[in-house]
């Protein structure tokens, strides 16, 4: 009795013990998690909390879990569920990257109406969702060329020139570089905002003085429209409609402080100059 103590004594100092046993156990995957992973990467996507919490929802009713509830917001998701042996449990996430990600939200919402219609298990969800994390849509140089096209077309929207729109398309090209490169550097947005409003003044009053621009100001309200929330605007008139109060005034905050970050950046600059 004193050796075979000893022995396992030996195994479990050695390692042993545990590694056979996590070798043989294959622990199945938690539904509640996944689906709130799923939820996670809806709103970090730009997505809206309502759409969020109706994943995480369908998900778990997908796979058998009528009495599942979910409440998220712009930070934040908690969802629970009451499974098979009438036990509550619940999860928590939290969000710390918002982006803008059209082609995600689509990839996602995709692949709920998959499991509901094709009855995808837990397992192959998450490896679809691991697949949808690795792709990139869009090559770099076409987001860039994109963003200084889209500042062209609203230079001329705004009653500019073509020489003015031509000036935006550099400044905007210059915006979303410097933007790709700090969120690379994972700088906080706040920070980004600045940044980015002080580089569309100073780029937009270079393109004046060397003779590109023939009006300061439809160069610089065209390319600056690309750090517009625009998106988090009606995002948050549609998080209020629906009745998520809490993340309506959430996101309406979150576009009113990007917004007063542009103009700290721009009137920097001003003020500088002047």
């Amino acid at each position: 009795m004193l050796n075979t103590y000893g022995t396992m004594l030996d195994l479990i100092r050695q390692g042993g013990v545990h590694q056979k046993s996590m070798e043989n156990s294959e622990e199945p995957l938690d539904p509640l998690i996944v689906a709130a992973e799923t939820g996670r990467r809806i709103l970090e996507a730009g997505g809206e909390t309502y759409r969020a919490e109706d994943v995480i929802v369908r998900l778990c009713h997908a796979w058998g879990y009528g009495d599942a509830e979910a409440f998220a917001t712009p930070t934040g998701i908690m969802a629970s569920l009451v499974d098979r042996d009438n036990m509550s449990r619940a999860v928590v996430r939290r969000i710390t990257r918002r982006v803008v990600d059209l082609h995600r939200i689509s990839r996602l919402d995709t692949l709920v109406r998959l499991t509901e219609e094709k009855h995808l298990d837990c397992k192959e969800v998450r490896q679809r969702l691991l697949e949808i994390d690795e792709e990139k849509p869009y090559r770099t140089v076409f987001i860039l060329f994109a963003a200084a096209m889209s500042a062209f077309f609203f230079t001329l929207l705004f009653h500019g020139s073509l020489f003015d729109a031509l000036g935006a398309f550099f400044v905007g090209l210059g915006i979303k570089t410097f933007a790709y490169l700090l969120q690379r550097w994972h700088f906080p947005d706040f920070i980004t905002t600045i940044i980015g409003g002080a580089i569309a003044a100073l780029l937009s009053i270079i393109t004046v003085q060397i003779g590109i621009t023939e009006h300061l100001d439809k160069t610089i309200i065209g390319s600056i429209m690309l750090l517009v929330p625009g998106l988090a605007t009606v995002n948050a008139i549609r998080d209020t409609i629906a009745g998520d109060l809490v993340a309506g005034i959430a996101r309406l905050t979150d576009a009113v402080i990007t917004a007063a970050a542009l103009a700290i950046g721009a009137g920097a600059v001003f003020s500088l100059i002047r």
